[in-house]
């Protein structure tokens, strides 16, 4: 079977581009801010992309942070497989009258493309909840280990949008002052929007083109649940039964973990209770979400991305916003970076529906 690694990665979120992410990340800032074009009577707080064209939520927003993404993305071979996650693309279209309504799912990828010179017709778009660019990270890596193409280009992106806001607003999810990821005071989740994109190839494949080799895909599992609409499983089985996959039943050694970690009383208690009934000493644990909030369906390949340089630089961010850990059992800390026990990393995330995925990164021996 071949080996399947990252080439590439980058990420536009609340905190700026890739670098950017990674140091104001490393530095415990946050990019929440409260800002009157989220929309919200009470203003919560949220992590918006700066420099974006206003409204949120329309194509025009939608484009611009694509090209933002795209302009960074090198040439890549025309047969180069693309993978497009978002839950909803430029929803608030479909709130302003009849159509015809742009920038929704169904047509980015074509939109990516076209964009990127990219022929053929295999270009998907997963949408699958929050869980939505881990799932099509799993998807590209299937691709590749089936030599259905030399290379795999995953785009992760989602916006803030009126539709979102309202709906977190009415199931009361959202926090009053910016989330704090697995504190015991936690009071929801701040959402966010931004885009990534990973590049996924063989080994042999980055020999050949003489690309770098960030990280090697060592493993991946998916599970659901199926326990609620909104809520996960009180008992995380869907978790569990992902990290199991992922780990082969913990034989592949884990050195940190990119955690969903949404600051939601319900979700950050599955994860710690998943995290603590598959390692009898947990590794370490981040979020990022109290620092770009929550990016829905770009969520995972952002994550993914940071999780790859957390794994290059050997350490794990501090959570943003976390004061006192609900469990101490498990290591994390909000105001200093922990360093990584193994050279492996998983990033994992859940989703509506009781949607579970994670990806295991490891160092890869050729790596450079």
């Amino acid at each position: 079977m071949s080996t399947i690694v990252v080439s590439m990665t980058g990420v536009e979120t609340a905190l700026g581009n890739g670098e950017a992410t990674w140091q104001g990340l490393l530095a415990g800032r946050s990019g929440l801010r409260t800002d009157p074009r989220a929309g919200l009577s009470d203003s919560r707080p949220v992590g918006m992309v700066a420099e974006l064209p206003a409204p949120i939520g329309t194509d025009k927003r939608l484009r611009a942070l694509l090209d933002r993404l795209l302009a960074t993305i090198p040439i890549l071979p025309p047969q180069t497989a693309l993978f497009c996650a978002t839950t909803k693309g430029a929803v608030d279209e479909l709130l302003d009258g009849p159509g015809p309504w742009p920038g929704q799912p169904q047509t980015l990828s074509g939109y990516l493309g076209r964009q990127l010179g990219l022929g053929g017709s295999d270009h998907l778009v997963t949408s699958g909840a929050c869980a939505s660019g881990t799932i099509a990270v799993m998807q590209a890596a299937t691709r590749l280990q089936a030599g259905a193409c030399p290379a795999a280009l995953v785009i992760g992106v989602d916006l803030l949008s009126r539709f979102v806001l309202e709906g977190f607003a009415s199931l009361q999810a959202l926090s009053a002052n910016g989330c704090r990821p697995f504190d015991a005071a936690r009071d929801g989740l701040s959402l966010g929007e931004g885009g990534g994109w990973i590049l996924l190839t063989t080994a042999a494949e980055a020999a050949n083109r003489q690309w770098p080799i960030l990280a090697q895909l060592a493993g991946f599992g998916i599970s659901c649940d199926a326990s609620h609409i909104t809520a996960p499983c009180r008992h995380a089985s869907g978790l569990i039964r992902t990290l199991q996959q992922a780990t082969a039943n913990g034989r592949k050694k884990v050195g940190g973990i990119n955690a969903h970690g949404t600051g939601t009383s319900y979700n950050d208690a599955m994860e710690l209770l998943a995290f603590s009934r598959v390692w009898e000493s947990p590794p370490p644990v981040h979020s990022v979400k109290g620092a770009i909030g929550h990016c829905l369906g770009a969520a995972g390949v952002i994550e993914a991305a940071i999780a790859v340089r957390s794994l290059t630089e050997g350490v794990l961010p501090p959570t943003v916003g976390l004061r006192q850990g609900e469990n101490a059992a498990i290591p994390m800390h909000g105001n200093t970076p922990l360093p990584l026990t193994a050279p492996s990393i998983i990033s994992c995330n859940s989703g509506f529906g009781g949607i579970n995925a994670a990806l295991l990164f490891s160092k890869d021996s050729g790596s450079r």
